[in-house]
């Protein structure tokens, strides 16, 4: 965190000033907090005014997990994705402070499923998986701020729907107010406002340095899932669904062979084996060709689990299904890979991404599969044929 810019501090003069950061420094500097180990009163008080934007998606507070948005329809992806962006948007230091200061809990055994953010005691935010009603609890002198600045218009929340009451929970009860949405799309909606977000956050940044523990009670995976999902709600453009402009979720790391193997009948270990390998190869062999020309690839876009994902020069966004052709299984995993490629393109157009869908394999012996590809809108390469991929790939672009 740094100090704030003059154009922030402009942008802000409104319905906060220079004395506010001074105030919110010397109140949380009265505190005693394990959380100073890793920031500071007064780096948090500016922080409390910035534009709502989330923390950076890497480093993650655990492990991310690729096949996230698993048994989810899309109202549950979306509320995955939302309860992951206010956690990276509201919490101090959300990436170093995971279940020490805060948590994310899932309760499915409720009907139906409720997600609920903790940060120190209180809950800050709760929103049922299917999508109806979204509460958050705010510190309330932003918000006041900013309605006697007209920079709040409370006429607007309620055509909106949006409930604002007093919270009656006991810490801060006198400071805070209980902010309840008809749907995501209004909570979404509040969550641009600058003034709401600092609420968030300085109620936040208040109950993250008590003495508060959740040992026995965060749950991980919950974190990774929604963690992975936020990325979905960073903005509202492709950027923002795209690795934050990389083009990709994570890194490329290959794939292993030890673990759970298949256990159909005719599974041959040893041709598995060569399968994995050959798929390795093959990715890291598009890696490397565009990386000679300074291009980056990685795995997963948006939450879809592409193989591998990356911009062009020009910021035109590319997916790629590989497939290892071993054993004469050829004819399958073209048809495999091509129905694969042609789903996360959906599933990528239903976010409003639109990609390049790419099907590498390492040889194709029938040449009319560059035509059937082709009329699917899918471009194919193969494995030994690579030094023709960068005239197919500049041509291939949407």
């Amino acid at each position: 965190m740094a100090d704030l810019t003059e154009a922030e501090a402009d942008a802000g003069g409104r319905w906060w000033n220079a004395d506010d950061v001074a105030d919110v420094t010397e109140m949380l500097a009265a505190r005693r907090s394990r959380l100073w180990q890793v920031t500071t009163p007064a780096d948090l008080a500016v922080w409390v005014f910035r534009a709502p934007a989330p923390s950076p998606l890497d480093p993650a507070p655990v492990a991310l997990d690729g096949e996230w948005d698993t048994g989810l329809d899309e109202a549950g992806r979306e509320a995955w994705a939302l309860a992951g962006w206010v956690a990276r948007t509201v919490v101090p230091d959300a990436a170093a402070t995971a279940g020490r200061y805060w948590i994310l809990s899932h309760l499915d055994d409720a009907a139906p499923a409720v997600l609920r953010l903790t940060v120190g005691v209180l809950e800050i935010l709760g929103l049922y998986e299917t999508g109806e009603e979204v509460w958050l609890r705010s510190h309330a002198a932003p918000i006041l701020s900013a309605i006697e600045a007209g920079a709040v218009d409370p006429q607007e929340w309620e055509r909106r729907g949006i409930d604002v009451a007093d919270d009656r929970t006991r810490t801060l009860a006198e400071d805070k107010v209980l902010l309840t949405c008809p749907d995501r799309a209004t909570a979404r909606w509040l969550l641009r406002q600058p003034p709401v977000i600092a609420g968030l956050r300085l109620l936040s940044c208040w109950v993250a340095a008590g003495p508060y523990s959740f040992e026995g009670r965060y749950r991980p995976e919950v974190v990774a899932r929604a963690w992975q999902a936020s990325q979905l709600l960073a903005g509202d453009g492709l950027d923002a669904l795209t690795g934050g402009g990389h083009g990709f979720d994570r890194p490329y790391t290959g794939a292993a062979t030890t673990g759970d193997q298949p256990t159909q009948r005719s599974f041959d270990a040893n041709a598995y084996r060569a399968g994995v390998g050959e798929h390795d190869r093959l990715c890291r062999s598009l890696i490397a060709h565009l990386s000679r020309s300074r291009l980056a690839a990685g795995s997963g876009l948006a939450g879809v689990h592409v193989d591998l994902a990356w911009r062009d020069v020009d910021g035109h966004q590319f997916i790629a299904e590989v497939k290892s052709v071993v054993g004469g299984n050829e004819v399958e995993q073209l048809r495999l890979g091509l129905g694969q490629v042609l789903e996360y393109r959906h599933r990528l157009a239903a976010w409003g991404v639109a990609v390049t869908a790419v099907l590498l394999v390492s040889q194709c012996t029938d040449p009319d599969w560059a035509a059937i590809c082709a009329n699917s809108g899918v471009l194919l390469l193969t494995g030994e044929d690579e030094a023709a991929w960068p005239a197919k790939l500049m041509t291939a672009a949407v």
